[in-house]
């Protein structure tokens, strides 16, 4: 099965590109607009991109001082102590059921360019069970430059 998300010639530019491998044929495709926002600790960033019909991505990097390009391992989210640190939630569709899942493994590349950020990450994650992978594409996703933040704590 495949499933893509279309966006009209006048949206905002596509800069996700997520694939869902889910065991063991079904492969789901999506591409959505992406925007980041400073989180509110000054530590953190949020890549965020979703679709109306509920599909997205929500990557959260922890950093130590300053957001430089490197290498970032993915955590759980209730991990709090590593750093620097991916966390990686993916939501999708089959058919007309809802999928969410966290990753817990892998790690996402982190290159910054100015005001703009890109971010490769694949990995695994438990969903209904049954181990997904996932890879996930940022491309130029312009970083935020005013200081509006906001709060990206980890509540379970």
């Amino acid at each position: 099965m495949l499933l893509v998300s279309c966006n009209d010639a006048d949206g905002p530019p596509l800069r996700l590109h997520a694939m869902v491998a889910f065991p063991p044929q079904d492969t789901i495709l999506f591409d959505l607009p992406a925007a980041t926002r400073r989180c509110s600790d000054g530590r953190s960033l949020l890549l965020e991109s979703r679709s109306p019909e509920g599909s997205g991505v929500l990557l959260r990097l922890r950093y130590r001082d300053s957001l430089r390009s490197d290498s970032f391992p993915i955590v759980v989210p209730d991990d709090t102590s590593a750093v620097p640190a991916a966390v990686v939630a993916i939501r999708y569709f089959i058919r007309d059921t809802p999928h969410g899942y966290v990753l817990d493994s892998g790690s996402v590349l982190v290159r910054r360019e100015g005001n703009t950020i890109e971010a490769r990450g694949e990995g695994k994650g438990i969903e209904n069970a049954i181990r997904v992978g996932a890879r996930v594409e940022f491309r130029d996703v312009p970083l935020p430059l005013e200081a509006d933040t906001v709060p990206c704590n980890y509540q379970p």
